[in-house]
């Protein structure tokens, strides 16, 4: 009679430590999945937000230092960006960005298209990780013109 309940014992534990193993196995192998797409998820937006940032400064320096950038090409660029911010981007980053290509698009002479993009700017490096970042419009601005001087200058000329 011991001999059974030992065996039945035996068995019961074999099968409970089998299936504890595999459940343990599977929580491991779903976590390293979820990382693996939070990885692709994290290169996919550097991209996408490197692609944002460089549009700007390769349409201020179009026909300076690089070849002047046509409309067409512009516009393809806009778009491109629009396809991967719906998929990659968080809610506020895809509203400003929205907000943002809408105030360019407008045929005003206003500059209130780069307090949009400093503000896009800012939720894209809170997204990335920056989530205390202080910069000011004045920093991001004079980063921009590469010199406090130029920003000055661009200021007066500009009304800003």
């Amino acid at each position: 009679m011991d001999f059974e309940n030992i065996k039945i014992t035996e068995i019961l534990i074999f099968i409970l430590g089998t299936i504890s193993t595999y459940l343990l196995w599977r929580v491991r192998h779903q976590k390293d999945k979820i990382k693996d797409i939070e990885n692709q998820l994290s290169v996919q937006k550097y991209n996408l937000y490197s692609s944002i940032i460089h549009l700007l400064f390769d349409i201020t320096a179009s026909g300076k230092i690089t070849k002047k950038i046509s409309e067409r090409d512009l516009v393809k660029r806009l778009l491109e960006i629009k396809k991967d911010m719906f998929v990659y981007a968080p809610d506020d980053v895809f509203r400003q960005y929205s907000k943002w290509t809408l105030e360019i698009t407008k045929d005003s002479k206003s500059l209130d298209h780069m307090t949009l993009y400093y503000e896009l700017l800012k939720l894209i490096r809170k997204d990335m990780g920056h989530r205390y970042t202080k910069l000011s419009f004045d920093e991001f601005m004079i980063f921009f013109f590469q010199s406090e001087a130029a920003y000055l200058d661009f200021q007066e000329e500009n009304n800003f």
